[in-house]
């Protein structure tokens, strides 16, 4: 009412708008002002029921963070907070109504100064006291099973040190148990490879000096050349003998002796058929046709009755020529030996008995080719009928080598027991006979040299093979 309206009371209301009118009318305040009017206006929001004291300091606050700022209207907002404290003096329902009602406007006004872009700044990310829980319970685990692989991977490394080393110890052990063997086989592993290297030395070496001859002579090598010798057997001769051994001349001690070592060395002699002290003996002659296996018999049993008084029996089983039974009856009356003829592996079984108490009994079997399946098996049974029988497989001289080696190979179905060469004498190179026997499971028992009975069959051994050999290189 007009009668309620004083000069203080206008005064106070005025200078309030006037404050509320300053404080909103300054966009241009700085950041750091608006952080002090909202640290006011907190203040001011605490202290709401507070004395009209605190309004004074929070205007006081106001006044002293914007000093730049400051204006006319800021200076009668400053006059104007003194007369309103005054009137909150005298007044204390009004003017606390008025201040609160202003101190309730400034936030408001203050507002849109914290929400420009310029003073906006990124808020950090905030983990609450769970998630960080959670976060170090995983990393936790994650480190105790790297922890545990990490254990489990040398736990493994370790057992298969161990392993290695229980190993390394096992050998060791057994490298101690048996140090002589190893120490003899690589002894034996040495000498081996220098005579090795000292062959190759001297098959070199007599290869170079054999390719300029004296005049006039032949060497050894030369000569075992001329016999058809494998040129592997004569490398091989060089190499195991005295260097230059196989150059000398060939009719020299010398070349006879190396010639000589060497069949004895790589050739089986079966010196001829040896009766038993107990017992007769029992052999047979079998091979191929026309290679003289009749006429060999006659003079294998000739020898032995003439030279050592030796009661000997003659079998044929050669029914295929009546000239080989003929033949062999012939030589039987010569010598008064008897003679039995058989057809079958029977009557062969019947005759061995019958003449038990010989000392010797020569069976003279029919020719067969190694090229019938049905001869050999037929010469098989016969030869089946006594485990004990030796036999003694009869190869011309005169055969091609690849001829005596298919013959060897056919008739090993009988598993002869020696080899007999014929016809010596008919051929000019005996090389073959190095060639076949080289190395052979067989042995050489006899070489016939003619046809003379029983002038002409030798005993065989090293010596009369090598005798045989020389002589031929003289008739070349």
């Amino acid at each position: 009412t007009p009668e309620s309206l004083t000069p203080e009371s206008l005064t106070a209301e005025t200078s309030t708008a006037e404050t509320s009118t300053a404080e909103t009318s300054t966009p241009e305040t700085s950041t750091a002002e608006t952080s002090t009017a909202e640290s006011s206006t907190a203040e001011t929001s605490t202290a709401e029921t507070s004395t009209p004291e605190t309004s004074t300091a929070e205007t006081s606050t106001a006044e002293t963070s914007t000093p730049e700022t400051s204006t006319p209207e800021t200076s009668a907002a400053e006059t104007s907070a003194a007369e309103t404290s005054t009137a909150e003096t005298s007044t204390a329902e009004t003017s606390t109504a008025e201040t609160s009602a202003a101190e309730t406007s400034t936030p408001e006004t203050s507002t849109p100064e914290t929400s420009t872009p310029e003073t906006s700044t990124p808020q950090q990310p905030v983990f609450t006291q769970e998630q960080m829980a959670q976060t170090q319970a995983m990393i936790m685990a994650q480190f105790n099973q790297m922890q545990m692989m990490q254990q489990a991977a040398i736990a493994q490394a370790q057992a298969q040190a161990a392993e290695q080393i229980r190993l390394q110890q096992a050998q060791a052990q057994a490298q101690q148990a048996q140090p002589a063997q190893v120490t003899d086989s690589q002894s034996a592993e040495k000498i081996r490879r220098l005579e090795d290297e000292i062959a190759q030395m001297k098959a070199l070496l007599a290869e170079v000096l054999g390719r300029d001859p004296k005049k006039g002579t032949i060497t050894l090598h030369e000569a075992m050349k001329r016999q058809e010798v494998d040129e592997e057997i004569l490398t091989e001769m060089a190499s195991q003998s005295n260097a230059g051994d196989t150059l000398v001349d060939v009719h020299t001690p010398t070349a006879k002796t190396t010639l000589m070592n060497y069949l004895n060395e790589h050739v089986k002699f079966a010196d001829g058929i040896k009766l038993n002290r107990h017992g007769v003996r029992i052999a047979a002659l079998l091979g191929t046709t026309g290679v003289g296996k009749t006429t060999t018999l006659a003079k294998i049993a000739a020898k032995f009755v003439l030279e050592q008084r030796t009661n000997v029996a003659l079998i044929t089983a050669d029914t295929y020529r009546i000239s080989a039974v003929e033949q062999l009856k012939t030589y039987s009356d010569i010598l008064e030996l008897p003679l039995e003829i058989v057809y079958n592996p029977a009557e062969l079984t019947a005759a061995i008995e019958r003449h038990r108490d010989k000392e010797l009994i020569l069976i003279d079997t029919a020719g067969r080719s190694q090229h019938n399946d049905y001869q050999m098996r037929e010469l098989e049974e016969f030869l089946q009928v006594n485990p004990r029988i030796e036999k003694h497989l009869v190869i011309s001289a005169t055969t091609k080598l690849t001829d005596a080696r298919q013959i060897m190979n056919k008739f090993s179905k009988v598993n002869p027991d020696r080899i007999v060469f014929t016809k010596t004498d008919e051929t000019s190179s005996l090389g073959m006979i190095i060639n076949l026997l080289r190395d052979s499971n067989f042995s050489l028992s006899y070489v016939t040299t003619g046809q003379s009975v029983p002038d002409d069959i030798e005993r065989a051994s090293a010596d009369i093979l090598t005798d045989l050999l020389l002589k031929k290189v003289d008739e070349q």
